[in-house]
């Protein structure tokens, strides 16, 4: 949450990768889960913006780098706990690819951290650097079933008025959530005194298939946390640390 009265403008593409799903704290209801966000946004003058695919956005800070734990000897096989560098492609069953790592490059993340979603941290366990693999994740391993619950409407007199005007059938917002957390959001239905937010994932109710290659394997960091090597709170280190910043 950012505090006094400076202006953050987060971007996202259109399509998340292949990060962890983030989920609501438990007793939370979807109503107020919003309703939290839309305060957040606002007394944090966070502004919402429309995606785009600004190619400086995954960039990472100049100085940082991996502290890769150098006494135990580099693993020769993906287990638990390491961590991986991942090329990959996604497709949807009718063969539309929603993103590929060309786009940015391998994602990184450590095995068994719930950085990424379930089936994709299942699938790269016991392989090793140069081997490729192709594979379907169920829904139930990705972002799961679409939630009619996650769709409200909010009066648009709590969107911040500079906003109001960007408002369109189909576009992204992007909300922050009082944790930090940036919550991509689509508009689909908008008249002059509401607007209907759908808050669920884009890949939501979809069978995702990837291919993969494994480029590289290392031990986890020295300090446990993010895969970017240092504290990546802010969300600076990019799409490729593969890490939801919870």
């Amino acid at each position: 949450m950012v505090k006094g009265s400076s202006v953050k403008k987060v971007v996202v593409k259109k399509h998340a990768k292949v990060a962890a799903k983030a989920s609501p704290k438990k007793g939370a209801t979807p109503d107020k889960k919003v309703e939290k966000m839309l305060e957040a946004g606002i007394d944090s003058k966070v502004e919402y913006a429309y995606e785009n695919d600004s190619k400086d956005a995954g960039s990472k800070k100049k100085g940082k780098s991996e502290k890769i734990a150098i006494d135990k000897p580099k693993p020769k096989v993906v287990g638990e706990g390491h961590l991986v560098s991942v090329d990959y492609v996604g497709t949807l069953k009718s063969g539309e690819e929603f993103d590929n790592s060309k786009n940015h490059g391998p994602i990184q993340f450590i095995v068994g951290g719930g950085q990424v979603i379930p089936g994709f941290d299942k699938a790269v366990r016991a392989m090793k650097i140069g081997d490729k693999k192709k594979f379907t994740i169920p829904k139930a391993e990705a972002y799961g079933d679409v939630n009619p619950e996650l769709v409200q409407l909010v009066p648009l007199d709590k969107i911040p008025e500079h906003i109001r005007s960007q408002l369109k059938v189909g576009g992204f917002l992007v909300m922050q959530s009082p944790v930090g957390q940036q919550v991509p959001v689509k508009v689909i239905k908008l008249d002059s005194t509401s607007v209907s937010l759908d808050m669920n994932h884009p890949l939501a109710g979809q069978d995702l298939t990837f291919n993969i290659k494994l480029v590289d394997i290392n031990n986890a960091p020295e300090h446990g946390g993010c895969a970017c090597g240092d504290d990546c709170s802010d969300g600076s280190c990019g799409d490729n640390c593969g890490h939801d910043h919870k």
